[in-house]
């Protein structure tokens, strides 16, 4: 065998290897945050929720702040999301929500698929949070529903 086949299965394999940890380490963190959803939350107020949710941060804190992801739950008051790594949670009420878009970058970041953005109302003005999720646009669609009950 040549060095540069035998270099070529060991690079192959490290990269096989570091793929099926970090599998694993993210299948962890979805199961500790399906914990945390059911601990916080009684199933019959959840509407919505995933665990993949890719968080794009807050308008207002600029590109340069902790992205991360976590779980968002929609239930009929409120948006959560539930920041995995650090561990933090941002509520949004949806009676402050002002609009709801689907846009290709936030805070100068993409992922280049739509975004899920709110834009609401806080006590220091208007502010706007992101996350890449499965189906935005359904999302968009119930969240959309839920908010004209406040209008």
């Amino acid at each position: 065998m040549t060095t540069g086949l035998t270099i070529g299965i060991s690079v192959g394999g490290a990269i096989v290897c570091l793929l099926f940890l970090l599998k694993l380490f993210f299948a962890s963190i979805r199961k500790k945050l399906d914990v945390i959803v059911r601990d916080r939350f009684d199933e019959k107020e959840i509407i919505g929720a995933t665990t993949r949710a890719n968080f794009f941060g807050e308008k207002s804190k600029g590109g340069r702040q902790i992205r991360g992801n976590g779980a968002l739950v929609l239930t009929k008051d409120d948006i959560c999301f539930i920041r995995a790594m650090p561990e933090k949670e941002y509520r949004i009420p949806l009676r402050s929500i002002k609009a709801i878009s689907l846009p290709k970058s936030f805070n100068g970041k993409t992922v280049f698929a739509p975004l899920l953005c709110v834009q609401y109302r806080t006590e220091d003005g208007e502010d706007a949070m992101a996350w890449a999720v499965r189906g935005p646009d359904k999302w968009k669609e119930t969240i959309g529903t839920l908010v004209a009950k406040y209008q």
